[in-house]
């Protein structure tokens, strides 16, 4: 049986990763580069915000004074977003339009249409955007080595990452067989890239009552915490996407966004990581696992699948592997589905021990457990479901009478 570590450990290595890391020099000058082609078009955050590299193609926002509940961080014109309807545009994407291919992605493709053919101009307005996206993209599970998915045996997450190159690579035949010149626009691989820069970076906007997606440079670089410390839209008044905060900030802390409430294994891999403590603060977690009751002997996946219950997430707490790299969040990723198994575990022993409790003693058990952020889901099932199944065979038992 694995035994899990302190929950606020995990939560503080989750937050202290990002401290005292240094990025490449070299990327500097881009930085640079490309926060000075923003302000010069209409961008808003150089007096209270600015960039931090931690590693490798890992940067952060930071605050540069202390900041106020409710004060607008970063403001992002519309001219410097990347659109849907920009991608619609292009030569290639009229054709997939007017062939009307059933894409994998079709936002997230046009959004890549028109990435993939304007970085090919030198000239183009975006560049400074293009040169400061990660060129690897290293930490996405699709382009991971074969050593390093050894990391994830036993997870269905390799299923997912062997469906998710499927559905790219199909996507870009689809392309290619429309519109043969595209094949000289970018490589599979190439098309792969764009595919997770956007998956990881796009924002769900609505922008003069039109609801569609969008690159928005800088707001992308904000990394991901909950609960949410920030809030962004796109303000029609302004003409700009906005980030707002939704509490004081202190000078020199980083200001996080929210990905959203989701499980461990679509943190991993649309985003390439993974919450050690991913829990809300009400103590539910949606991280999920595909659970198999039975495992048949002849199934060749066998001892691929049962490494997950022998994993106890050990390396975590020694904390040896480095903050950001592949095999810490693989393990974050095992461990996270092992936590909701065991999770199913204690559910099942708790019901058994409930159904033979007298009546005064389910009542105040189950109100125990109500009383519990990480027992609520039982308690809820048991005053339910369970409340009822205790009705029923007390009925049962009185109708049959005396054996």
């Amino acid at each position: 049986m694995a035994s899990f570590e302190d929950p606020a450990k995990s939560w503080a290595r989750d937050r202290d990763k990002f401290k005292e890391r240094t990025g490449d020099a070299s990327e500097a000058q881009k930085e640079i580069a490309f926060v000075q082609w923003l302000t010069e078009n209409g961008g808003k955050f150089a007096d209270c915000v600015e960039l931090r590299s931690y590693d490798d193609e890992v940067r952060g926002v930071h605050a540069t004074r202390d900041l106020e509940t409710e004060e607008i961080l970063v403001e992002v014109p519309l001219k410097c977003l990347i659109t849907v309807e920009m991608g619609k545009a292009t030569d290639v994407g009229r054709a997939v339009l007017e062939a009307e291919l059933e894409l994998d992605a079709p936002k997230h493709v046009f959004l890549m249409l028109f990435v993939l053919l304007d970085r090919r101009d030198s000239s183009t307005f975006f560049a400074p955007y293009y040169d400061i996206l990660p060129s690897t993209l290293s930490n996405m599970p699709i382009f991971w080595q074969p050593d390093e998915l050894e990391w994830l045996k036993g997870s269905y997450l390799l299923t997912q990452i062997e469906e998710r190159k499927r559905a790219i690579k199909a996507d870009y035949e689809a392309i290619c067989g429309i519109w043969p010149s595209f094949i000289d626009v970018c490589t599979l691989e190439e098309f792969k890239w764009a595919r997770m820069c956007v998956c990881s970076r796009n924002f769900g906007v609505v922008v003069n009552g039109a609801r569609t997606s969008a690159m928005v440079p800088y707001a992308d670089m904000l990394n991901h915490f909950r609960p949410r410390e920030t809030k962004w839209t796109f303000d029609n008044s302004r003409g700009a996407f906005t980030i707002t905060s939704l509490q004081k900030i202190s000078v020199g802390s980083q200001i996080y966004d929210s990905y959203g409430q989701k499980c461990n294994h679509r943190f991993l891999l649309n985003y390439g990581f993974a919450i050690e403590d991913n829990k809300e603060p009400d103590g539910f977690c949606p991280n999920e696992a595909a659970l198999l009751l039975q495992l048949s002997p002849h199934d060749a996946l066998a001892s691929r699948k049962q490494l997950l219950w022998i994993r106890d997430g050990a390396a975590l707490a020694n904390d040896h592997l480095m903050p950001f790299s592949n095999e810490r969040h693989a393990r974050i990723h095992v461990k996270s589905e092992k936590v909701v198994l065991h999770h199913y575990v204690r559910f099942a022993t708790t019901a058994l021990e409930l159904t033979h409790m007298r009546p005064d003693d389910f009542d105040a058990s189950v109100a125990r457990l109500f009383n519990s952020n990480d027992h609520r889901h039982v308690a809820t099932y048991s005053n339910g479901i369970l409340r009822q199944v205790r009705r029923i065979g007390r009925v049962q038992a009185l109708h049959a009478g005396p054996a």
